[in-house]
């Protein structure tokens, strides 16, 4: 497989390199930008197209890391050049191979791969993708032979139904973007606490940190701690009545949630009257 992307941004740059080092050859870049494509074949030791026609002519598979709004646009443009038996994929999250689609039908060749990472930098986060989980998508006639196209790399990799595709997007984006929201109304609380800024801003990430490292080592059930687990009516109560009102319906539907899984990790433990409680 010679792989040509189609974007040189975040996602382009740190796949590229990161296919480069696994052995997958890579041709090179083209994007709306020559200067960018520049800096990513430089960094990748790949060419640097001036025209998407010639990124074509050299590759079997055309990678598109561009924006989600923009994959349309480029697909129509590939349409026009000689693509007929070549892979043609794109690295969302959310959409599906199906965006490929020409004449009423879906590309042959067509398929989407996401790597399961919140890719923040151009030139750094490849070092991070050894570890990093992928998901594949594509018609099932083809997916077997992709597969191996793609073994080269040794990232887990999932086959994933275009049909769950929207579901699953979901989920990464509460593991990840709600993840940070959740940060910033902990921190807005400590703040509101009378905290001072520096502290506010630095304390709590052991918490944070070692809690994160804890889930991911024994699972969400094994890492539950706090006061739901532990039935405690009384501090859940001083919770919500000091609560802000724009974060305690946030605090219940949480607590709702931990309060089932406390239920499994302990159940014989009576919660009825905290659930009581997150319901009033």
């Amino acid at each position: 497989m010679i792989i040509g992307f189609i974007g040189a941004g975040k996602v382009g740059c740190t796949l590229a390199k990161h296919f480069t080092l696994c052995g997958i050859k890579v041709a090179g870049f083209y994007s709306r930008t020559y200067a960018h494509t520049q800096e990513a074949s430089d960094f990748t030791q790949s060419q640097a197209y001036s025209t998407l026609a010639d990124l074509v002519n050299d590759c079997n598979c055309l990678l598109l890391t561009v924006p989600d709004d923009q994959v349309t646009n480029v697909w129509q443009d590939l349409c026009l050049l000689p693509i007929t038996n070549k892979w043609i994929g794109h690295c969302s999250g959310l959409l599906t191979s199906h965006i490929f689609i020409n004449n009423q039908s879906v590309h042959p060749f067509a398929f989407s791969l996401h790597p399961l990472y919140a890719i923040y930098d151009r030139f750094d986060c490849y070092h991070a993708m050894p570890k990093v989980f992928f998901t594949l998508e594509a018609n099932n006639n083809v997916i077997f032979q992709l597969q191996k196209r793609l073994s080269l790399l040794k990232n887990p990799i999932a086959i994933l139904s275009a049909k769950k595709k929207h579901l699953y997007h979901a989920a990464c984006v509460m593991l990840s973007n709600q993840v940070i929201a959740l940060a910033q109304v902990g921190t807005s609380l400590l703040a509101q606490s009378g905290l001072d800024k520096e502290f506010t801003e630095q304390a709590w990430h052991a918490l944070f940190l070692d809690n994160a490292n804890a889930v991911c080592r024994v699972g969400v059930i094994g890492a539950l701690t706090g006061p739901v687990e532990r039935g405690d009516v009384e501090t859940i109560k001083q919770h919500l009545n000091a609560l802000p009102a724009e974060y305690k319906s946030i605090y219940q539907q949480l607590s709702a949630i931990l309060l089932r899984m406390s239920r499994t990790k302990h159940p014989n433990k009576d919660y009825r009257q905290l659930e009581l409680e997150l319901l009033s």
